[in-house]
């Protein structure tokens, strides 16, 4: 009775080798009289299903076997071999995976709205089609509810170090009961992703990006030359149309009666674009405006989908207060209290590593415990060897000139030793160390914010302060540079109550190097956002001077860490 059963299953497909174990299953007198309980264990045991596209689940296999043995391998998706409104409202929802971001193609949204049909159309069905549909839906539910909730990768697949714990762990056993039940499937599970204000509009965006990529035409037009304010082009008329379709150029601004003069109000148009998208905002339009202007709007879908994918890696509630660092907008928040995301209670500009191979800042998360002021500057061997000793050699006052000494260890008591050629030899060999002096030299400024980390990643300050005028603002060797020192340390400090801004000025001030340890951690965020939405609801968007958008994008191409199922074509084919 059960071989052709298990057969139409497809439960020769071999077991993948990375599959959990089984769960301990119900008594085998207590099912072996029922089909239904007798595929569905089969089924969960072998791991795999001959209809999904990516028909091995070695990731949720250990979810399905307790989901259906604490409901006694009993259907969870049909009565009396039909689909209930919450399967309806599962599979509709399914297909609005769009609106996430996410693909509807990866949870075969399309097969299971044809599935519903034909299950609807057809009585006495089969044992083996109603255990398919519903562990199909069961496992395909658990797949787009944890990328809604957690995202559909893991964040350190890309190099994003970002360990948020239990944040973004979830019941899926429990969820799949709830919606079965559930008088409003399609709200439980759109609560699932993010509910940061910034996800939000972010989502409101990419409707609204998505709308206009529907016409290529937006973004065809050339300019052959630099196109200045009071000039005439006959790309103008296109350009207009492209800048009021973005919102730059409001909608109430009436047409010129010189259509191809690129008039005030279309400069003012042009340098509300070059701010949301990370340029000079000058009104000029040259080859980075340019260029920006004629990224197609396809391309800007891609990217904020890929954004909506970070956010959801985020913790949710945030610990307060906090600090958010956003690497491609160059810019640091940081919010007394999680609720008020959307308002940030500091702001300020940070220069951030080069864009080139170790120099870029990585991504992480890391808790600030300490701020030490007029700190000195302890360089890494590799700026001793490859900048500092090769100026050293051309120049034998390069040390004195720029308050460095050499010392064997970075204790704030250790005595230098006087530069020789035995000195240089040992700095070379790493035997010894520079490090700079406090003063108005020292390239860490007069504050520097402490979060341990594997990277040794730190905040400070600089002396080139005319750098944070930039806007592109990548020239560290990997440390991030803040703009308002004074107003961090007040932010990080304030919990204590005893650094008045009063005090954190003396300090700043001091003959001598002065730590103040933070009675509350601050978690801080270095993270990697190439598009981001105001409270305005205007979109910026920001240049992935890293290259993660590429990465991000490959890494989402691959698919889940699960094989397409290549018996799925004709097991398909069964379905009118």
């Amino acid at each position: 009775l059960l071989m052709p059963v298990l057969i139409t299953l497809g439960l020769a497909i071999p077991r993948a080798d990375n599959a959990v174990e089984e769960s301990p299953s119900i008594p085998q007198e207590n099912i072996q009289d029922d089909p239904i309980a007798q595929g569905l264990h089969q089924l969960l045991k072998q791991g795999a299903h001959s209809r999904l596209e990516r028909g091995h689940f070695p990731d949720f296999q250990g979810y399905l076997e307790h989901l259906y043995q604490a409901t006694r391998y009993t259907l969870l998706w049909t009565h009396e071999g039909k689909p209930p409104r919450q399967a309806r409202t599962a599979v509709i929802s399914l297909n609005e995976a769009e609106m996430h971001g996410l693909k509807a193609s990866d949870y075969d949204a399309k097969y299971f709205a044809d599935w519903v049909n034909f299950l609807d159309g057809k009585t006495g069905l089969a044992p083996e089609e109603l255990i398919l549909f519903d562990t199909a839906l069961s496992l395909t539910l658990m797949r787009y509810s944890k990328a809604l909730h957690a995202g559909r990768i893991d964040p350190e697949q890309v190099n994003f170090r970002m360990d948020l714990g239990p944040s973004k762990q979830h019941d899926y056993e429990k969820l799949i009961e709830q919606l079965t039940q559930d008088a409003d499937v399609s709200n439980t599970l759109v609560s699932l992703a993010p509910k940061l204000p910034i996800y939000q509009r972010l989502k409101a965006a990419l409707v609204k990006y998505q709308e206009l990529a529907k016409d290529n035409s937006l973004t065809a037009f050339t300019f052959n030359s630099v196109v200045q304010p009071g000039g005439h082009h006959e790309g103008i008329v296109a350009l207009r149309r492209l800048v009021r379709a973005l919102g730059d150029l409001p909608a109430d601004v009436p047409e010129p009666p010189t259509p191809d003069l690129y008039d005030p109000e279309l400069m003012n148009a042009i340098q509300r674009f070059q701010r949301r998208h990370g340029l000079e905002a000058d009104g000029i339009i040259g080859k980075k405006t340019y260029l920006q202007l004629v990224t197609p709007l396809s391309q800007r879908v891609k990217q904020i989908e890929l954004n909506l994918e970070r956010l959801r890696w985020l913790p949710e509630p945030f610990s307060s207060p906090y600090i958010l660092i956003n690497i491609p907008a160059f810019q640091l928040f940081g919010f007394r209290q999680s609720a008020d995301i959307d308002k940030p209670d500091l702001v300020m500009n940070v220069i951030v590593g080069q864009a080139i191979k170790k120099r870029t800042t990585p991504i992480f998360y890391a808790d600030m415990r300490y701020v030490s002021f007029r700190p000195y500057w302890n360089l890494p061997y590799s700026i001793t060897k490859d900048e500092v000793l090769p100026e050293l050699l051309r120049d034998p006052h390069y040390l004195a000139r720029n308050a460095l000494e050499i010392v064997d260890n970075f204790a704030p008591s250790t005595r230098p030793y006087d530069l020789t050629q035995e000195t240089v030899k040992r700095l070379r060999a790493g035997t010894l160390k520079l490090r700079q002096r406090p003063g108005p030299k020292n390239a860490l400024g007069s504050v520097k914010f402490i979060l341990p980390n594997d990277s040794d990643i730190y905040l400070h300050g600089t002396p080139a302060k005319q750098l944070f005028n930039k806007a592109r603002r990548d020239f560290s060797h990997g440390c991030i540079r803040v703009e308002d020192l004074a107003g961090l340390a007040e932010f990080v400090l304030n919990a204590d109550g005893e650094w008045p801004r009063n005090r954190i000025a003396k300090a700043m001030n001091s003959s001598k190097t002065v730590t103040a340890h933070l009675k509350t951690p601050i978690p801080v965020y270095v993270f990697y956002l190439t598009v981001s939405v105001d409270d305005t609801g205007g979109v910026f968007f920001y240049e992935d001077i890293y290259g993660h958008d590429a990465v991000l994008e490959q890494a989402l191409a691959k698919g889940y860490p699960y094989p397409f199922n290549d018996q799925r074509a004709t097991a398909i084919s069964a379905l009118p």
